[in-house]
């Protein structure tokens, strides 16, 4: 017998899902692991919904097709949200099958019985109760609509009482529905202006993050000779050692330097939820490329390219002479002296006389020096966020993994599970602060039990610091942000894994480039000095509170 359960599962793994990401709760769900299993399908069990999510959500990314999550019913559920939220703002493709009480139960009011549908409404972009007459049709659905453009979460839920009946069959006709080629009208458009103002940015976004995408990105950057940012989530579209590569757009003032003296920004699969484009002293005109229609901007807009990128770097690219009949070599360099300069300041703020500790800024430096070029980044929201942002090189598109605008608490060690396990033969570091490993515990013993060979280093300051930060500026009274000293190396081996706390650079270097070498998860506390955090903050994102 076909029952619903394994009708739903039964597509998934057609579709090309080997990995499962949930926690085990009750009715429903159950029955969706037991059908996982028969099917030979992964399932990876969290300790949270909320970090189950955030794995669910980086397969789906790094494979590019809907990532699959299976969450139980009520406070399952509702953990869940804040890893389907970060899917649903970074347009990353994803299936919530949630399980739920029986229709019955519904109807009476029990206290189990809280509204799936309801807690996922505002964080994905459709719903729908599964049925047994509808259960092959529904997830066919869900997972067309989860990778369409934009791609996004697509929450089913499962009443107990229709998943273990059986299953209406049907024939499911499905098409991949590919975006359509840009207006010749609107290529032409922005080649003559571009052909005519000379001085040109690209800023790209996560839209650039297709492996196509990026090489076409890349022929048209050595094309046009144009310094090019990019937002955190697509660091590495265009290897940041290439001579054109100006840094990641943070929206601080210093960007100024380099677009305000533009003639015209060329944003490429840049999304509003990725970074707001300032208003400049002197405004430069601003044309857009993506894949879909972006909504509102935070600044004017002259024209819009809307259908595949691939086919329309390559359009414009054709239509716009190359950057050496532009007599722009002085340009083009302003993109290294921009990175340039942004690291300098940056550098100098961390490098406070203030206190003991390690510069924040020199550990990523070490650690990018020890770690091979193929290593998958993973960072976790706070002040160290923007010394990884800004000194972590990464070479190839989805080798440096984020939430926007680098916020997601509990992020790094969630998704670092997630691509191991897709990667299993490439390193795998994750960055985090103290108060992001604190958060990440109970991960810290899902990485373990898996036996998988990652790499933590944890920024040691005994603060939330970004939060301080924030106090600082607005002078307020710093309560709420001391977190207290804690023995990480202890509580590390205490959940299964290696634990080391560092003080120098040689200490770091060493216990990275051991760590690098080990079978199970290692964590290198790094004791920092904090010092250096209000002013690199203000460096990179403006003096002003937040």
């Amino acid at each position: 017998m076909a029952t619903t359960a394994r009708v739903l599962v039964e597509y998934l793994a057609s579709a090309g899902v080997r990995r499962i990401f949930g926690v085990a709760g009750e009715g429903s769900s159950l029955d969706l692991i037991e059908a996982a299993r028969v099917r030979r399908i992964q399932f990876v069990a969290a300790q949270d919904a909320g970090a189950a999510a955030i794995m669910a959500a980086t397969d789906g990314d790094l494979a590019a097709r809907p990532g699959v999550l299976i969450a139980s019913q009520g406070s399952s559920a509702a953990r869940a949200v804040v890893g389907v939220a970060h899917a649903h703002l970074d347009r990353i493709p994803l299936i919530v099958l949630s399980g739920s009480s029986p229709r019955a139960g519904q109807r009476t009011g029990s206290k189990l019985s809280i509204d799936n549908n309801h807690i996922f409404q505002w964080v994905t972009k459709d719903r729908a109760t599964i049925t047994r007459a509808r259960a092959e049709r529904l997830i066919a659905w869900a997972w067309e609509e989860a990778a369409s453009l934009p791609t996004g979460p697509i929450h089913l839920d499962l009443p107990s009482d229709e998943s273990g009946g059986e299953a209406r069959r049907r024939a499911i006709a499905t098409a991949h529905a590919r975006p359509e080629e840009p207006s010749p009208n609107a290529i032409r458009k922005f080649a003559r202006f571009m052909t005519r103002s000379g001085r040109a940015v690209i800023v790209a976004g996560m839209g650039c993050r297709d492996s196509t995408v990026a090489a076409r990105l890349r022929e048209l950057v050595d094309h046009l000779g144009a310094p090019t940012l990019t937002t955190p989530r697509a660091k590495g579209v265009l290897p940041e050692n290439h001579p054109l590569a100006a840094g990641v757009l943070s929206g601080g003032h210093l960007e100024e330097e380099l677009l305000g003296r533009a003639d015209a920004v060329l944003t490429v699969g840049l999304d509003p939820t990725e970074a707001a484009l300032q208003s400049w002293k002197t405004r430069p005109a601003v044309l857009s490329m993506a894949e879909y229609r972006m909504g509102s901007w935070s600044t004017d807009v002259l024209a819009e390219a809307v259908g595949s990128l691939s086919e329309g770097l390559v359009r414009l690219r054709e239509a716009l002479p190359p950057a050496g009949e532009w007599s722009l070599a002085a340009w083009a360099g302003r993109g290294q002296t921009l990175k340039g300069r942004v690291r300098s300041l940056v550098a100098e703020a961390c490098r406070s006389r203030a206190g003991d500790g390690l510069a924040p800024h020199r550990v990523v430096e070490i650690a990018r020096e020890v770690f091979p070029g193929s290593t998958l980044a993973t960072v976790d929201a706070g002040a160290h966020a923007l010394a990884v942002s800004a000194f972590w090189e990464a070479y190839e598109p989805k080798t440096f993994l984020c939430s926007s605008s680098l916020g997601g608490a509990g992020y790094a060690l969630p998704a670092s599970i997630a691509a191991r396990l897709a990667s299993p033969d490439r390193p795998v570091l994750a960055f985090m602060g103290d108060s992001g490993f604190l958060l990440n515990l109970p991960e810290l013993a899902t990485a373990s039990r898996l036996d998988l060979p990652l790499v933590l280093v944890v920024f040691v300051d005994d603060s939330m610091s970004l939060s301080r930060v924030a106090q600082e500026q607005k002078k307020y009274a710093p309560l709420g942000v001391s977190l207290g000293a804690m023995d990480i190396p202890k509580v590390a081996e205490g959940l299964g894994a290696f634990g080391t706390m560092v003080e120098s650079e040689e200490g770091l270097r060493a216990a990275l480039s051991d760590a690098l070498n080990t079978t199970k998860p290692a964590i290198v506390a790094a004791r920092v000095n904090p010092h250096g955090y209000r002013r690199m903050v203000e460096i990179l994102r403006g003096k002003g509170p937040r």
